[in-house]
């Protein structure tokens, strides 16, 4: 049977028994079960009162106690291992950004498009800084927002995706700031053959090839950030320029191409691992 791992205060849709980490540990073939009481390790994450209320720094010693989040949030004190976005090593704290969750290829390139549509943005959740930026873009060319947020073309788009492969390029801004936490967003602009235009994470290029997006942090202000975009726009050669590259950073090509998988295998490593 193997250990007992349970899964505590993770989003809406979860899905306990069918999720990354169950699929990390049976690639490596550790023995285990996914329960609902009386576990040997819980992993949990910052929804519902599991995280607000920190239970598990003082329940059952015994059981080994493991704080997952993809959320602008620090990792945890007094926890046995974090697994989080943060470059922070500290708190016995391992990186794992959150759009790695979200699958990738790790040949993934930005290939030649031919749209004439300029740019999208597809946001439910309102963020001043993220809001301010669409409307001062949209002065120079429309842009076409397909989710609940800013909606300008009459719906709300059902697949994000598809929505955003007409484009050439998408706004991939964070919803909040901090070093590390770069998200899904830069990566379904990627999936959706798109430029991205990003902003949150000033390390964003340990994550990503900077010869493929468009980083705010560049520049000084929106101003130049937007006459770039301009220049970017009607430039065949620097919009194509773009292209035919690797997305990810040299340091996760190496991650992805090493045959031992060894960043990986830690991970896994570490969730099983006993208490010391």
């Amino acid at each position: 049977m193997g250990k007992r791992i349970q899964f505590k205060g993770f989003w809406s849709g979860f899905n306990e028994k069918d999720n990354f980490f169950v699929k990390l540990l049976k690639k490596y073939k550790f023995k285990f079960v996914v329960v609902y009481n009386e576990p040997d390790i819980v992993i949990f994450s910052r929804f519902e009162y599991y995280y607000k209320k920190n239970l598990y720094k003082n329940e059952n010693e015994n059981i080994k106690k493991i704080f997952y989040t993809g959320e602008n949030v620090r990792p945890i004190q007094n926890i046995d291992l974090n697994i989080t976005f943060d470059h922070d090593k500290t708190f016995n704290n391992i990186r794992l950004p959150l759009w790695i969750l979200y699958g990738y290829d790790k040949n993934m390139v930005l290939s030649k498009k031919d749209t004439s549509n300029f740019c999208c943005f597809v946001y439910s959740n309102r963020v001043k800084f993220r809001n301010k930026f669409c409307k001062k873009l949209s002065n120079y060319k429309n842009v076409d927002c397909g989710g609940a947020c800013l909606n300008n073309i009459g719906n709300k788009v059902k697949d994000k995706l598809i929505f955003q492969k007409n484009y050439k390029f998408c706004i991939a801004y964070e919803n909040s700031r901090y070093p590390g936490y770069t998200t899904e967003k830069i990566l379904d602009s990627y999936k959706a053959n798109c430029i991205p235009i990003y902003y949150g994470s000033k390390t964003v290029i340990k994550d990503f090839n900077p010869e493929t997006f468009i980083n705010a942090h560049d520049f000084e202000n929106d101003d130049d950030l937007i006459n770039y975009i301009k220049k970017v726009d009607t430039d065949k050669a620097l919009y194509n320029s773009y292209m035919g590259k690797n997305i990810f950073s040299k340091e996760w090509l190496k991650i992805f191409n090493d045959k031992n998988e060894t960043y990986f295998k830690n991970i896994a490593m570490n969730i099983m691992s006993n208490k010391k």
